[in-house]
């Protein structure tokens, strides 16, 4: 049903056979502009970024929460993930950024400037 608006100069031309011209010209130049609009928000939608899954997880800055051996716990944007430290190590507060993904694992960087947990 959501698609018949991307159809909307096809089926609003009847009203050139029901209608006078007066009238169906300005109802189809409004049906022509609806669909532009609809074809607009549709190509835009389709170029904007990922905005949920792995992919809108790269490239985000979190905090070390906890360090053990092979793990460290991130805190991202609310939610905790488990990360492979790198290979200088990371300390509990330390910011991080996601550079990657394999599994649920993140793969993180360091980033400069960071600041102790309270």
């Amino acid at each position: 049903m959501c698609h018949l608006v991307l159809f909307l100069p096809i089926i609003a031309l009847p009203a050139f056979w029901l209608l006078p011209l007066g009238v169906a010209v300005p109802l189809y130049a409004v049906a022509v502009g609806l669909a532009l609009w609809a074809y607009w928000m549709a190509f835009s939608a389709m170029r904007a970024p990922a905005m949920t899954g792995a992919e809108a997880l790269l490239h985000t800055a979190g905090t070390v929460r906890s360090v053990d051996q092979r793990l460290a716990a991130i805190s991202l944007g609310g939610e905790i993930w488990f990360a492979e430290p790198p290979a200088d190590g990371l300390k509990v507060g330390d910011r991080v950024e996601v550079i990657g993904m394999e599994g649920l694992r993140l793969k993180v960087k360091k980033v400069a400037g960071s600041w102790q947990a309270v």
